[in-house]
């Protein structure tokens, strides 16, 4: 993505991010630190998420795991 994507104010290039299975997003959030959600969404595909992503952003999505951190993706500045 080139531009910042925005939804409410949200970076959903920064708080979102798609895997291909459920293991590299666990294992990519906890090698960063980050803390939020494994979803699966109603397409099959698996996306991380932070713990600040607009609720209802993905309304059909299955939580597969949820990982606890001290780190918000949303906070960190690169």
């Amino acid at each position: 993505m080139n531009d910042l994507l925005k939804n409410n104010d949200w970076d959903i290039s920064r708080c979102s991010k798609p895997f291909c299975c459920k293991e590299d997003a666990e294992e990519y959030m906890q090698a960063k630190n980050f803390e939020g959600m494994v979803l699966e969404l109603n397409d099959g595909s698996i996306q991380a998420v932070c713990p600040t992503y607009p609720e209802g952003f993905y309304p059909q999505a299955k939580v597969l795991s949820t990982i606890g951190s001290s780190e918000s993706c949303c906070e960190i500045n690169e």
